[in-house]
């Protein structure tokens, strides 16, 4: 840093004496506060020994690097970056927020303004304005260079946690639905042989009772395979090729044709549907879950179940919709069904048939995001249902004329 006057130097001198000599002071001051923010017993705010000293000593390097040269920055100093990215690995163990990180170095950068504006005041006309102005400005640097340090520390942890949960997550669902497909084959056999007497009404009840809990197990382990299909990639990232939502919906729909036959339900599915660039499975695993789903709660009071899959022709972006006259769902419900394990109307289960885990929406909200889309939800009870899916104007694919019907010539 050039010095151009004795009372610049010496204004930077003194600063930073008064910095060092003080950093003790200064470290138990900001010990202090922290005690009334932090949800932690005061001996857990800097638990061990090398965190305690480790404060003053960031104070007292901020004071050395007050005096070094104008184009040597604090974040070169190694051992000062290390202690930083340690208070950082702490608070994440203590389950602690970033926006704690942040208010704790906030805290620490209003204690060093009020340090500097009393030394300032005590060097009186004795000082150098232009020097106080940048010292002040120096050591603000400095806590943010440290506070950044904290913060990727912190978020790399997170980051990392995250990442692991993930995997094992993935590995679960693999061996789950790996383990399932073997002895649901063998119910599945003896499903379809068992026959029993027309004079035998409790044999047939427990024979119906085995269709219905094997064709639920298979339910089951489709979604896991769907999902293990999925999560396979290592980054676990969308696998963007061209899709048509017409041709996809159709092949959900043929899924489901049993299903909608046993309740008498018609799947109408509109031709122009648009095409667009997207995860071709994530698009699937959705809208068979809503297709499902929309069969699943069909009202057996109406004399016509339908379920639509119909195009928004009034939106810039590829958007749809899957309308059904069902049961409908209660306006009290509507903030909750994309939440896991949320089954609105489980009460109704022996009336509709319908069994389930309460994973098909949370999953439709999932493969959304991982898109970058949205799924939303209009109802009223008693008259139906129609979610929305809509993706990015980005996604949005010109037919092919083969799609269109349009010749080439």
């Amino acid at each position: 840093m050039l010095m151009p006057t004795p009372k610049f130097a010496a204004t930077i001198d003194h600063f930073a004496s008064r910095l060092a000599v003080e950093h003790t002071t200064l470290a138990g001051m900001w010990l202090e506060r922290l005690v009334q923010i932090l949800d932690v017993e005061r001996c857990d705010v800097f638990p061990t020994t090398a965190l305690l000293d480790h404060i003053p000593e960031l104070i007292n390097e901020i004071a050395v690097y007050l005096r070094a040269p104008a184009d040597q920055e604090i974040a070169a100093n190694t051992a000062v970056m290390a202690k930083a990215s340690e208070l950082g690995l702490l608070r994440f163990d203590q389950r602690a927020s970033v926006h704690q990180l942040l208010r704790e170095y906030h805290i620490f950068s209003e204690m060093l303004e009020t340090f500097f504006a009393r030394e300032a005041a005590v060097l009186g006309e004795r000082g150098d304005a232009t020097a106080a102005v940048l010292v002040m400005s120096r050591a603000q640097r400095a806590v943010r260079v440290l506070q950044q340090e904290t913060v990727d520390a912190f978020v790399t942890k997170y980051t990392d946690t995250i990442e692991r949960q993930t995997a094992q997550l993935r590995n679960f669902s693999h061996l789950i639905s790996h383990e399932i497909r073997q002895p649901l084959g063998v119910l599945q056999v003896l499903a379809r042989v068992l026959r029993v007497s027309p004079d035998d009404p409790e044999g047939a009840r427990m024979v119906e009772t085995l269709d219905r809990n094997v064709a639920r197990l298979a339910d089951v382990a489709g979604k896991l395979e769907r999902l293990a299909r999925l999560t396979k990639r290592p980054d676990n990232l969308p696998s963007e090729q061209n899709v048509d939502l017409a041709a996809v919906a159709h092949d959900c729909a043929g899924q489901l044709r049993e299903m909608a036959a046993a309740r008498d339900v018609a799947l109408v599915i509109d031709d122009g549907l648009p095409s667009l660039a997207a995860d071709a499975g994530r698009v699937e695993l959705a809208l068979i879950n809503l297709l499902a789903n929309a069969v699943k709660y069909s009202d057996p009071a109406k004399t016509s179940r339908t379920v639509h899959v119909e195009q928004d022709p009034t939106s810039p972006t590829p958007r749809i919709r899957i309308r059904d006259n069902g049961i409908g769902i209660p306006k009290s419900k509507l903030d909750v069904i994309f939440e896991q394990f949320v089954r609105v109307h489980r009460h109704l289960d022996e009336v509709l048939g319908a069994q389930g885990m309460g994973l098909g929406l949370s999953i439709v909200r999932e493969s959304m995001e991982a898109m970058s889309g949205t799924v939303t939800v209009e109802s009223v009870e008693g008259q139906g249902t129609t979610f929305i899916l809509e993706w990015p104007a980005t996604t949005q694919r010109a037919m092919s004329p083969a799609q269109t019907g349009e010749s080439q010539s």
